[in-house]
């Protein structure tokens, strides 16, 4: 077996690439893409930079040209844009609404119902995320994105378009992550006191449910339709309904805590998180990502 990771931040290629040594692969780091030979497997982790990000777009096109790639097409497409994964997948999300004039944003607020959620298209984390609890406080801030910008990261700004969602009122954030035919959840608990998109606070799914199985169904339908095989999600639950919030590349390695030790469902072999590039391999090597 041959494989190629290029991974900016030298984290989870660089544990990918020692893996995959240990099993005798032909393990090899690239810088760009272009160095790739023909043949094997290809690995990419994106950056969050702007223009490095466009460079390792450019960097996935060159490797799929010759290899099998664990991510795909879409995943690539859409990371850290998360008006574009509106776009593909609003059906499967809360409904949500994208304004690029601010009178028509002003005019919907008007009428809408709060507390509403502002997204920036970029941020992980729940950053750039705003829970908007009034009609003034909401107007005020669809006229700094149209006017001056709202400050994002790295020097960046949103400015000229309004990304709108309902806001579900939820105690728990739920992630579910696919890599292959694997499963992993985690359930992100929220402040109890304030509407907020989030926490860091992390607890793995350590055994199936019924609720674990219905979010595995729900989850399972959104891979299939979005034609991924490695992707995180976040889900909430509206009612008896799943909603999903944003895509993500996230899987994390290491992961934090006791996360370390959570079971990876459904994979033919038994995995725990921190064994996590363990478990890609054996994906690879059952034929989970036969096909680019």
């Amino acid at each position: 077996m041959k494989l190629w990771a290029l991974d900016p931040y030298e984290k989870w290629g660089a544990a990918l690439i020692a893996c995959a040594n240990e099993r005798g692969w032909s393990a090899r780091r690239v810088r760009r893409g272009a160095d790739v030979e023909r043949g094997g497997y290809g690995f990419i982790r994106l950056s969050m930079e702007t223009a490095e990000l466009a460079r390792n777009r450019q960097d996935y096109a060159e490797m799929r040209k010759r290899l099998t790639m664990v991510q795909d097409q879409a995943q690539i497409d859409v990371y850290e844009d998360k008006s574009e994964q509106w776009r593909r997948w609003g059906a499967w999300m809360p409904d949500t609404w994208r304004f690029t004039k601010l009178d028509d944003a002003l005019a919907f607020l008007a009428g809408a119902d709060f507390p509403i959620v502002s997204k920036a298209d970029t941020g992980a984390s729940s950053r750039n995320v705003r829970v908007l609890g009034y009609r003034d406080e909401a107007e005020a801030h669809a006229v700094q994105v149209f006017k001056r910008g709202i400050p994002i990261e790295r020097g960046r700004v949103q400015r000229g378009y309004l990304l709108l969602q309902r806001f579900i009122p939820h105690r728990i954030t739920y992630r579910v992550n696919a890599l292959g035919n694997a499963r992993a959840a985690f359930f992100r608990y929220c402040y109890p006191d304030r509407p907020v998109a989030q926490t860091g606070n992390v607890d793995p799914a350590m055994e199936m449910t019924e609720e674990l199985e219905s979010l595995f169904e729900f989850s399972d339908g959104f891979f299939r339709a979005a034609g991924t095989k490695w992707c995180a999600i976040d889900v909430l639950k509206d009612g008896d309904k799943w909603k999903l919030l944003e895509t993500s590349e996230g899987w994390p390695w290491p992961s934090p805590g006791t996360c370390n030790q959570a079971p990876i469902f459904r994979s033919t072999r038994s995995r725990r998180w921190i064994e996590m590039m363990d478990l890609l391999l054996d994906e690879i090597e059952e034929g989970a990502f036969s096909s680019s």
